[in-house]
């Protein structure tokens, strides 16, 4: 129908009513008219097509741009990522250095016992006293050793999906932990009632957790509160397993309860705090592990729960 109209309209412009009416002239004309037609024609293709290839360049670099920002996001993340998990090992290490405190002295007052006894001649000194000394000098060295690996553990470069559950979780966090926070005096109350195992990085998942318990940890000694404590529950709930981390140091200011998760954003004094721990503990919980991290503050102070689905 197209091809039929315009035909039609090169045959009236050339002066042709009918075939009949066709003479050399008309039909030079018609020829010229057709002609020009399909330069007109194969310019407007060529422009399209110039068009389509700007187009496309453009969509190519868009897409480019895009993909360039994803990686620098991702790098981004994982320049965040390595910066918390350096910042933390830093007070891991400084844990370790106080557990490892009691055992060190201990191992040399048992020592300097042995070597007191023998340097003043005292024949009173028997081999089941030795014996006794160097057990429990053995005793001291296995906790040393145990509290290495622990730590090791935490940093091993391997990422792999582990089938776990809160409870061990908890309590492998805390023969870490717990000794450097009681010395803080500060209550550690334990409320483990889920203990069905879920899949997840054990991990990352422990990086959280004792974020989760330092970061109470730091308000309540910042805060100087009076009969501090951090309370560590795990239950179930409809279709979910959830772990409680809660203390009792005032909670989260309103105006900023919502901004805590924002990377570089810390409530703690610039000595203490990164601004890390919570926005890579949300990162974590959410993208590596498909959970989900939140807070609230009931009356005594911030409540954070990390959540999975069962």
């Amino acid at each position: 129908m197209t091809k039929n109209k315009l035909l039609k309209r090169q045959l009236k412009k050339a002066g042709i009513d009918t075939f009949e009416s066709l003479n050399e002239e008309s039909f030079k004309q018609l020829i010229k008219y057709v002609e020009q037609s399909y330069e007109d024609n194969v310019e407007s293709r060529r422009m399209i097509d110039h068009s389509l290839d700007i187009a496309s360049q453009e969509m190519r670099d868009v897409v480019e741009e895009l993909e360039s920002a994803h990686r620098d996001a991702e790098k981004k993340d994982r320049l965040m990522f390595q910066q918390s998990r350096l910042a933390q090992m830093g007070e891991m290490i400084s844990m370790i250095a106080h557990q490892w405190r009691q055992p060190l002295n201990m191992i040399s007052i048992t020592s300097a016992n042995i070597q007191f006894q023998i340097l003043l001649g005292n024949t009173d000194i028997d081999k089941k006293n030795i014996i006794e000394a160097t057990d429990n000098i053995t005793k001291y060295v296995h906790h040393l050793s145990d509290t290495i690996d622990d730590f090791r553990d935490f940093f091993k470069p391997t990422k792999e999906i582990e089938v776990t559950n809160f409870c061990s979780e908890v309590k492998s966090v805390l023969t870490i932990i717990e000794n450097s926070i009681r010395e803080k005096k500060i209550e550690i109350i334990k409320d483990l009632n889920c203990k069905s195992n879920f899949k997840t990085y054990s991990n990352e998942l422990k990086h959280v957790i004792i974020n989760l318990i330092k970061n109470a940890e730091d308000i309540l000694v910042e805060k100087k509160i009076k009969d501090p404590y951090i309370k560590i529950r795990t239950y179930r709930e409809a279709d979910s397993r959830i772990l409680e981390v809660s203390d009792n140091g005032g909670g989260v200011p309103k105006d900023i309860i919502d901004k805590i998760f924002d990377p570089y954003f810390s409530t703690k004094t610039k000595q203490s705090g990164t601004g890390l721990g919570l926005y890579m503990s949300k990162i974590i919980i959410q993208e590596h592990c498909n959970a989900k991290l939140d807070v609230k503050n009931d009356k005594y102070g911030a409540v954070f729960r990390i959540i999975f689905p069962v």
